[in-house]
């Protein structure tokens, strides 16, 4: 059975507390969402913006994306589906049991694919963010959480969609566009916890709760178990930041002045005193 509404307690910067009641958006709701973003879409094509269309021929023609790139996201998708399969399973290619070293690598093998897919579609995925359907899609998303927040007194969050706007960057109205999204389109909020590969490192104690890598001492470390601090530097066993080949670094990541020289230039000999002579 779908939610029609969900409570929400939201902490915000100065310590306070904001509890909202995020509404699933009535037939009226969505009908007026849909005349507006009808609306931003002509505006937006009379104004010059790509279509979807428009923008995948002007893709093709730059160089952007083209068959050779759609057979590579292909190609690492297919690749993520078969390791989550063998994650799943347990199982080798052969049918072996699977030591969780091996799930481990596989698991990790699956995390750099998932990296390398988003650095490949990263571009196009940018500009279809500015395509009329893209911005259309937006404003009627916007619309219906201006008009479906309410105080837990049934008062409207927000009393327009201009004052929405104008506060669409705080905390309230981050997790309310979030709730929404949960009752309109079932989006999880736990959506990287759950991913196979994650599910796997957690059920080892191979991470943390903030899903980071950490080794048999419980500390963080990256995908070559090499220790990292809390902003994924790599820092060696004092904590001290350093580079691949363990130098050390400043805070600003550049190399540390620690080479041992022998001065040869302000090695400058003491000076000697006068004898004061007596007349």
């Amino acid at each position: 059975m779908r939610l029609k509404e969900k409570d929400v307690s939201v902490e915000k910067e100065d310590g306070t507390k904001v509890d909202i009641v995020v509404k699933r958006p009535t037939a009226k709701d969505l009908s007026t969402a849909q005349k507006l973003g009808s609306k931003v879409w002509t505006d937006s094509v009379r104004d010059g913006l790509f279509t979807k269309e428009g923008l995948e021929k002007f893709m093709t023609e730059r160089g952007i994306w083209d068959k050779s790139k759609q057979s590579q996201q292909e190609e690492i998708v297919s690749q993520i589906d078969r390791l989550e399969k063998d994650i799943a399973l347990g199982r080798s290619t052969s049918g072996k049991k699977m030591k969780v070293s091996e799930g481990k690598e596989k698991a990790l093998q699956v995390r750099r694919l998932r990296i390398k897919l988003r650095e490949l579609v990263s571009e196009r995925i940018a500009l279809e963010g500015n395509t009329a359907e893209s911005i259309a899609d937006n404003a009627r998303f916007n619309f219906l959480v201006a008009s479906c927040v309410f105080y837990k007194d049934g008062k409207k969050v927000y009393n327009s969609l201009d004052e929405y706007n104008s506060q669409a960057e705080d905390e309230v109205a981050f997790a309310a566009a979030a709730a929404l999204g949960e009752l309109m389109y079932s989006l999880d909020q736990n959506y990287e916890e759950n991913l196979p590969e994650n599910r796997f490192l957690k059920k080892f104690n191979l991470v943390d709760d903030d899903l980071s890598l950490i080794n048999t001492d419980g500390k963080k470390v990256d995908i070559d178990g090499t220790l990292v601090n809390d902003d994924g530097w790599l820092v060696n066993k004092d904590g001290h930041r350093i580079d691949r080949e363990g130098n050390l670094l400043t805070e600003d990541g550049q190399l540390e002045l620690q080479g041992d020289y022998d001065d040869d230039v302000n090695d400058v000999k003491p000076k000697t005193r006068r004898k004061k002579t007596t007349e």
